[in-house]
């Protein structure tokens, strides 16, 4: 299994630098690629903050990726990404919300904005 760092998975999603998405595509479909949720965050982080992609397209984007790779409880990160796309939450607080919901498990916080959204969701 290789791990990849964000900008595998970047030059894949973007296309904007044909040789190193030539290699991104070629590690993707051949290997088993582990994806760190850190990664993910980097990589929710550089297309939204750098390259000014939508929350939407971002989702839609990543959770193609997820087809490609391995990484831990796809089905909560997923799960992440789709509230990504529908709040203005930080992509760390989805994730907490959908530990929440998949996992029925309680998120403490101090944070008013994603305390509001842990409330909504039960």
């Amino acid at each position: 299994m290789v791990y990849a760092d964000a900008n595998i998975f970047l030059r894949f999603i973007l296309n904007d630098n044909q040789e190193m998405a030539d290699f991104a595509e070629q590690l993707l479909t051949t290997q088993k690629v582990y994806m760190l949720h850190e990664v993910l965050a980097e990589v929710v982080y550089v297309l939204h903050g750098v390259y000014k992609n939508k929350r939407v397209v971002i989702a839609e984007k990543l959770i193609s990726l997820l087809e490609y790779v391995e990484t831990d409880d796809k089905e909560t990160i997923k799960q992440a990404l789709l509230i990504y796309a529908e709040t203005s939450l930080d992509f760390v607080d989805c994730i907490l919300i959908a530990y929440g919901k998949t996992k029925n498990v309680q998120i403490a916080t101090f944070d008013k904005k994603l305390k509001n959204k842990l409330v909504d969701r039960n």
